[in-house]
């Protein structure tokens, strides 16, 4: 079996100056008040790895295809959250449809070129777009703060 040195992909869209503000508050407070971690404000389209070899393809479909698609509005509404082990707040859309149709459009030019990664899926991120606030949280530590958060008014968009 042959060995392979590999690169991870991580195609994101930066929100505007505007919603980066406002999600830069967000962030303060969870981190001031709870001690909560962050990233910096971004939608994650895609997380996928790749032999190096393929690199070459894959940038060049890559910046073929997506100069075809028209930029979009994304509109932001409010707040939810993911659970697991831990629990994860962020901001919602208000419609994933645009944001969808991206990632699908993504998936089908990438899919054909694409190398297959042993124990290793590519994910897209169709659904439950999101702007993280904080993750890593203790769920009963999140779950003491929930409501505040949750009645929380926010709306913003970025293109």
């Amino acid at each position: 079996m042959e060995d392979y040195m590999y690169n991870e992909y991580l195609a994101i869209i930066k929100p505007n100056e505007p919603v980066k503000s406002d999600l830069k508050i967000f962030k303060q407070i969870c981190k001031d008040e709870y001690g909560w971690a962050s990233s910096p404000a971004h939608f994650t389209v895609f997380n996928l790895l790749q032999p190096t070899s393929n690199e070459k393809r894959f940038i060049q479909c890559f910046e073929r295809n997506i100069s075809n698609f028209s930029p979009f509005q994304i509109d932001l509404f409010g707040f939810n959250y993911f659970s697991g082990s831990t629990c994860t707040l962020y901001v919602r859309l208000k419609e994933e449809n645009e944001f969808s149709k991206l990632v699908r459009y993504i998936r089908k030019f990438c899919k054909p070129i694409l190398r297959p990664v042993k124990n290793y899926s590519p994910h897209y991120n169709t659904n439950n777009a999101h702007l993280t606030v904080a993750k890593g949280i203790l769920i009963s530590d999140f779950l003491k703060i929930w409501p505040s958060w949750k009645n929380l008014q926010y709306q913003s968009s970025t293109t």
